[in-house]
């Protein structure tokens, strides 16, 4: 391994770093983006609002990413990334604080879009900075190990709510969260600046920046790249913000049920992120790709076609067996077919997209629930997409490995 950027570090500092960077995940999107899932039968019957709104609010938070997104790719050349990553942590762990004590909706919702913007500038500076820091023969792992910090999130989600909703209620678990990701902060502040990465890091993006402009960087690989992004936006994010009202509304599944699935799904991920990547760096990100979308749509369809409680347990594994690798499998993919002194931009683009993705899949799943009366039109059309998906990976390039910037070929 190498170090953040150009030189020499300890090995240790890169362990240090992968661990911080997974650490922000599990708060950003474990917290940030999924809490709000498990938690919306209990605010809808406290606050008083319909599915309509919560699409509204979850598309909400998708175009929040989608602000954050395009603003991040552009100040990350003269921002350290690490700083841009621990300053969206903090406001992620002020906005879970202030929805332990919101009373309304609108301010609710402003929080929860602000805290889908904050998932964005968390994680786009990570492809850049891990493809600058890690052989190519580990980057793939290590961007699994990290995307898979959304899995401790919502493994901590579940327990949460399974110990907490009947005794504190949903206001007790966003101020715990919050408090976790406070803890979090300070912890992290402490470890980054020891690295003592910021002046090396300004010294690479000015080398990144005088890269010459007109490289060639633009290929077939990358637009049916970006256009998965797009669709695992609108399948993905849906599956994981209509499963506990579908179960707890439709299906009758109970709360405390509910929340061990959701564990499950935490537990699972725990592992399943650096295991597929680094399957990935055996096998080739491409088959590793292909293997997740298949899973996460069988899942799909044992949610759709069954209520059976041992079998949801199942498509839970199924799902973050999938789900969680596949956010790491996107900008590994992308970091080999894209020069380093694109990525950022390469990744903010397909961010946007997973953002667009969402906001047409929350919404649409939402203004179905309030229009049939049912989810389950949900899960059949996250299916058929998934599979679709699975088709557009063997239509992908094989990559060629670039080498990192400073390095010659």
């Amino acid at each position: 391994m190498t170090t953040l950027v150009q030189g020499h570090a300890r090995p240790l500092d890169s362990i240090v770093l992968a661990v911080v960077l997974t650490g922000f995940v599990a708060s950003t999107y474990g917290f940030g983006v999924y809490l709000f899932a498990n938690l919306v039968v209990d605010m809808r019957r406290d606050i008083g609002f319909d599915y309509t709104t919560v699409g509204l609010i979850t598309g909400g938070a998708q175009i929040g990413f989608l602000l954050f997104s395009s603003v991040t790719s552009l100040i990350s050349r003269y921002v350290d990334g690490w700083k841009i990553s621990l300053v969206s942590t903090v406001i992620t762990s002020l906005a879970l604080l202030g929805l332990s004590v919101s009373n309304s909706i609108w301010l609710s919702g402003a929080l929860l879009i602000l805290l889908g913007g904050c998932s964005a500038s968390v994680y786009i500076p990570l492809a850049e900075i891990v493809t600058k820091g890690f052989s190519p023969g580990n980057r793939s792992r290590v961007m699994g190990l990290i995307s898979s910090g959304t899995s401790y999130g919502v493994f901590i989600n579940g327990l949460l709510v399974s110990f907490l909703t009947l005794q504190g209620g949903w206001r007790s678990i966003w101020l715990t969260a919050g408090l976790i990701s406070v803890t979090l902060c300070v912890a992290a502040w402490y470890l980054l600046r020891r690295l003592g990465t910021a002046e090396e890091g300004g010294a690479a993006r000015q080398r990144s920046a005088s890269v010459d402009s007109h490289t060639p960087w633009l290929s077939r690989s990358l637009y049916l790249t970006w256009a998965i992004a797009f669709l695992n936006g609108m399948a993905l994010l849906p599956f994981q913000t209509y499963l506990a009202p579908y179960l707890r509304d439709e299906l009758g599944v109970s709360v405390q049920d509910t929340g061990f699935i959701w564990t499950t799904l935490g537990a699972v991920g725990m592992a399943s992120g650096f295991l597929v990547g680094w399957m990935a760096d055996k096998v080739g990100v491409r088959t590793s790709l292909a293997m997740c979308f298949l899973s996460a749509g069988l899942a799909a369809v044992l949610v759709f076609c069954f209520n059976s409680l041992p079998l949801f347990y199942v498509a839970a594994f199924l799902f973050a067996l999938a789900f969680y690798p596949i956010f790491g499998l996107v900008p590994s993919y992308i970091g080999q077919i894209v020069p380093v002194s694109r990525l950022t931009q390469a990744f903010g683009i397909a961010n946007v997209l997973i953002g667009l993705g969402g906001v047409c899949g929350n919404f649409l799943g939402g203004f179905s629930k309030d229009l049939t009366g049912s989810f389950s039109s949900v899960y059949w059309v996250v299916a058929l997409l998934l599979f679709v998906q699975c088709v557009m990976v063997v239509m992908l390039g094989k990559p060629q490995v670039l080498p990192m910037e400073g390095q010659r070929p």
